[in-house]
């Protein structure tokens, strides 16, 4: 475990932010305060670092009976977001991954705050290596993200060789988009906005589905398989429809 806590200080953490790191890994989703007696510290400490790793993606925040909870972040997707250590942190990788493994309970509903939070779940539609990501769209995108989002979205779904199918209303802003498909190995469905007109993007993919509200700035992926087959199939029936 010392040699973990090493190769985890050699990539920017402090003793008591890889303390941290290790006991929510090992106890899987938790209260400040029981991580705060895993990794040995004064719960107000705990809370603290959990915090400052929340931000840098480290850790990640979600909500239970209206009350905080911690997971980690999955050790294999720590070499990706660091970029320093890296043959360190793979000799630590199966035994990091053998003390996650262990929680038996994983997060099945995870929130997302900002654009910042949304654009994480975009890249969870990526990391997840889908074939296929069925969506429900709305011109709210196109209001709200950054003009090259889409664009760069797209890119990195085509270098992972995903497909999209796509249910969007029939706007000026999708009626110009939709004409990219065969380039961005899509298939576009514009249906009238009287009939299809909402204010929420949501994808489904792997057995997941997430929803973003631009306006809002919120977003939330929900993971569970009977959650994704019905959906998939309400898809499915509005997809044969047209």
């Amino acid at each position: 475990m010392k040699y973990i806590e090493a190769s985890l200080k050699n990539l920017g953490f402090t003793t008591n932010e890889a303390r941290v790191y290790l006991a929510t890994l090992e106890v899987g989703v938790s209260s400040a305060q029981d991580i705060a007696e895993k990794a040995g510290i004064i719960r107000t400490t705990a809370y603290s670092i959990l915090e400052h790793l929340a931000i840098r993606g480290v850790i990640i925040r979600t909500k239970k009976q209206n009350k905080n909870r911690y997971f980690a972040e999955a050790p294999k997707n720590l070499i990706r977001r660091f970029g320093t250590s890296i043959t360190e942190l793979e000799k630590s990788l199966p035994e990091l991954q053998a003390i996650y493994n262990k929680s038996e309970t994983k997060p099945k509903i995870v929130f997302y705050e900002g654009l910042e939070g949304i654009s994480k779940i975009y890249q969870d539609t990526i990391r997840s290596n889908p074939d296929e990501i069925l969506e429900f769209n709305t011109s709210e995108m196109f209001a709200h993200l950054p003009e090259d989002f889409p664009k760069e979205y797209v890119q990195q779904r085509l270098k992972n060789k995903i497909s999209a199918r796509r249910i969007a209303p029939d706007d000026s802003a999708w009626k110009k988009h939709s004409k990219q498909d065969n380039e961005e190995l899509s298939k576009t469905i514009l249906l009238n906005t009287k009939d299809f007109d909402i204010p929420v993007e949501i994808n489904i993919y792997k057995n997941k589905v997430a929803f973003m509200s631009y306006s809002d700035r919120i977003g939330v992926i929900i993971e569970g398989d009977g959650i994704a087959k019905a959906m998939r199939t309400i898809y499915e029936l509005v997809w044969k429809q047209y």
